[in-house]
């Protein structure tokens, strides 16, 4: 199987019922930072979960501070940021406020110390030895690959923490 093109059908299908919602709820600028946010890590862990099942030649799964070699694990894991970025995206799209964003808070504060953690350690250490890696596809290296992980992976979730605890305190109205 193709688990590229797996995951690109799971993303696109998500992606395309975020759009839909979107359009239609008109969230504020930090909702969409904060769903996109959670989107993109549960797009990115579309594959593996499944992957980590059927897969014996899989050759592993890292996700910031998760990792795990194969099998079971690897579902648990990336299944756990699949399922729980999907939630937090769609809740984040389609509350205002109230306590249901207290699940987006702790998706996007966890996702804050999983990807924040490790990026900061090696942008300090060493940021040209940052890579992103797409399974066996695809590597983005060094330096460039330091910046994107910051803006994508990591500034969005700390921002979105920030959005989400405070929606979170106010009185729901969806």
């Amino acid at each position: 199987m193709n688990w590229g093109l797996f995951a690109l059908a799971v993303s696109a299908v998500l992606l395309l019922g975020w759009i839909v919602i979107a359009v239609r709820r008109k969230p504020s600028p930090m909702a969409l930072v904060a769903s996109f946010a959670c989107l993109l890590a549960a797009a990115l862990n579309s594959a593996a979960p499944l992957r980590g099942l059927l897969d014996p030649g899989y050759m592993g799964y890292v996700f910031g501070l998760l990792a795990a070699q194969e099998g079971l694990t690897v579902t648990a894991l990336a299944g756990a940021v699949f399922v729980g970025g999907s939630v937090a995206a769609f809740i984040a799209l389609t509350r205002g406020s109230g306590g249901a964003l207290w699940w987006v808070a702790a998706v996007c504060g966890s996702l804050t110390v999983v990807l924040g953690g490790p990026w900061l350690f090696s942008a300090l250490t060493d940021p040209s030895s940052n890579r992103i890696q797409f399974g066996e596809y695809l590597t983005i290296p060094g330096l460039i690959s330091t910046a994107l992980l910051f803006v994508f992976l990591v500034l969005p979730f700390m921002l979105g923490t920030v959005w989400a605890t405070r929606a979170a305190m106010k009185p729901s109205r969806s």
